[in-house]
Formats: C-alpha cells, sequence, structure tokens
C-alpha cells in the first residue's frame, strides 16, 4: 500500500531528527575520543584572540594592522626568549625544590599527629583515615602538582600546535571565518557571522580582564609575600597569578600552596602566609574583578564552578583550564542563536500590578 503524503511527511521528519541525534552522538563521541586535541586547537583559539585584541590596541595608536600584528608576534618571542635567558631553567629547578620542600613538610605534620597518638588503634586508626581523606594527600598533591608544572613548561609539542594555530588565525581570522559561515544556509550566515563577531570580542574581552586579574594579584602576592619574609616569594606569587586564569578553583590551589609553604619556616610563618592570601583575595574580590568586569560580563559563579568540576572530572587539567572560556563562548552561541532567535529573547520577570 502506497504512502500518504501525511505519512510520507512524517517519515522524512523521523528520518531527519533520528540523523540529527546520530550526527550529535557522533559528535560527542568524537569529542570525547580527541578532547585533547580539541582542547588544544580552543587554547590555540584563545591565543589568537589575544593576539588580534593587543593588535587593534596598537592599531588605535595608529599602526598599520600588519604592522601591528607583526609587533605583536615579535613582542611574544621577546617575552619567551627574555624568560628562558633570565632564568627559565632556574625557574624550574627552583620550583621542583619547592614542591620537595613542600610535601616533607606535609610528611612532617602528619608524623606530628602520629606522634601525638592520633594513629593509636582502634577508633583513632578511623579518626587518621578520615583525617587523611580530607587533608591533601602528599604524595598524590605534589607529584600531581609536580606533573603539572612540568607539564606545562616540557609540553613543547602542544606548545608549538597552540602557538601555530593561534599565529594562523590571528594573521588571516576572515579567512577562517568565513569558512565556518560558509557552512550555514544563507538565511543564517549574516546572523552567524554577527554573532562570531560577538563570540569573539566576548573572549577577548574575557582574556583582557583574566589578564587584570592575574597581574594584579601576582603583584600583591609577590609585595606582600616578600614583606613577611616567605620563602620563594616569587615562586609563590607567580604560581598565584598563574592560577588566577582558572577563577573560584585556581586561587584555592594558590593559597593552599602558599600556606604549605609557610610551614616549611614555621607556623608564624605559615599563618602569615594565610593572612597575606586573605588579603589576596580581598585585592582581588574588591578591586581586581571589578575593574575587570568593567569590560566584560562575569558568569555566575555557580555555573563557573559547575563546569570546572564537570571539564575537570571529563578532560582532566585541560579542562579545569579551559572550561570557563569554553562555557564563555557557548553562552554567547546559545543566547544569539537559540535564546533570541528561536525563542524569543529571555525570559523577564513581569512588572508588579499597581492596585
Amino acid at each position: 500500500m502506497p504512502l500518504s503524503s501525511q505519512d510520507g511527511q512524517v517519515a522524512r521528519q523521523t528520518l531527519i531528527v533520528a540523523g540529527i541525534a546520530f550526527a550529535l552522538a557522533s559528535a560527542l563521541f568524537l569529542f570525547w575520543q580527541a578532547a585533547q586535541a580539541f582542547f588544544i586547537i580552543f587554547a590555540g583559539l584563545v591565543l589568537a584572540a589575544t593576539f588580534c585584541g593587543l593588535s587593534r590596541s596598537l592599531q588605535r595608536l595608529g599602526l598599520p594592522p600588519m604592522l601591528a600584528l607583526g609587533s605583536v608576534y615579535l613582542l611574544l618571542v621577546l617575552l619567551l626568549g627574555g624568560g628562558f635567558a633570565w632564568g627559565g631553567i632556574t625557574l624550574v629547578e627552583q620550583f621542583n625544590a619547592l614542591v620537595r620542600l613542600v610535601s616533607d613538610q606535609l610528611n612532617e605534620v602528619l608524623s606530628t599527629l602520629k606522634d601525638w597518638g592520633v594513629t593509636s588503634g582502634g577508633a583513632g586508626q578511623s579518626q587518621t583515615d578520615q583525617l587523611q581523606q580530607l587533608l591533601p594527600n602528599a604524595a598524590g598533591l605534589f607529584s600531581s602538582a609536580s606533573q603539572t608544572a612540568f607539564g606545562i613548561l616540557g609540553a613543547f609539542s602542544d606548545a608549538f600546535f597552540i602557538l601555530f594555530i593561534a599565529v594562523f588565525v590571528s594573521w588571516q581570522p576572515e579567512l577562517y571565518r568565513r569558512g565556518i559561515v560558509s557552512l550555514v544556509p544563507k538565511a543564517r550566515r549574516a546572523r552567524v557571522n554577527e554573532t562570531l563577531w560577538k563570540a569573539a570580542r566576548e573572549l577577548m574581552l574575557w582574556l583582557a580582564g583574566q589578564a587584570i586579574s592575574m597581574s594584579v594579584i601576582f603583584v600583591v602576592s609577590w609585595i606582600g609575600l616578600a614583606l613577611i619574609g616567605m620563602p620563594s616569594a616569587f615562586l609563590l606569587a607567580l604560581q598565584a597569578g598563574l592560577l588566577a586564569f582558572v577563577p573560584t578553583l585556581g586561587p584555592f590551589v594558590a593559597g593552599v600552596v602558599i600556606v604549605l609553604a609557610g610551614f616549611s619556616d614555621s607556623t608564624v610563618m605559615a599563618l602569615w602566609g594565610l593572612g597575606v592570601y586573605l588579603v589576596i583575595q580581598g585585592v582581588e574580590s574588591n578591586i581586581a574583578q571589578p575593574v575587570a568586569q568593567r569590560w566584560t560580563s562575569a558568569l555566575p559563579p555557580a555555573l563557573t564552578l559547575s563546569a570546572q568540576l564537570i571539564f575537570g572530572l571529563l578532560f582532566g587539567l585541560m579542562g579545569v583550564a579551559m572550561a570557563v572560556p569554553v562555557v564563555a563562548v557557548a553562552m554567547i552561541f546559545v543566547q544569539e542563536l537559540y535564546v533570541q532567535d528561536s525563542l524569543g529573547g529571555p525570559y523577564r520577570e513581569p512588572e508588579p500590578t499597581k492596585g
């Protein structure tokens, strides 16, 4: 029996829905299998946005576009070369020594608890097991920290790909933008092109805000830790500034490292370190973040933390580092192409009626 036109339309719609579901499932599976590569590509796009933002700043000073972008590349080369010449290898060695020192100190704390009888049989042993679950594990924490540091400093292959993706994209951003826009139907191309511009702008503004926050935290940390005589003050301030790139979780990890480093000197130094950390958080919350948020919209804290936890669980360290910029860009596409275009705009609370 031949199918009616209505039945044929239902069959076609069913086939389309099944095809879309299969395509989404395939895309998610591909992303799961190649997550590291996708995050490297996205990191390259983030760096490209940084290059483009710095280039536009130089263009406002009167430099031609190509000369401005070339100046940004030259500045990057000088910074990298100067960093290695100034003491890049020495910093790595000092960081490794700091990791060993703090790890040994944490082991001494656990040994002191054992000497106090916390580990003495029965209920005491159970309490110790619970305490060790709550406290950072010395071997796990600092072996992960060491792997993280040397992964960042020593992953030359990943850095190579990120750098060259950033250079190629920033040199001809219109080429890649046109390629993406060409993949959508003609009726939607103008809107998708506009959304891509908004996403790139949001990413550049977010990066500018993070750079301000990271710089403020580094300077304040270095001054504060140097004033109290904290060992390895520069390294601790440097890691605090770098970890500020990861909102919410990064400052907490930086604070733990500062306090544990203080224990290597004395308990009083650890308390001073805790005080400096609280001052750093106050400066970040009341000065750095408000200044940064003047140019960019802040993500809701619950969304930020949830994204970091999920990405960290699924994809590890790279997922935690890239969670916030990924979500920031994704929110632009969701707000513009789905909430605004498909749903008619965001929900607004109705104004109370005057009675």
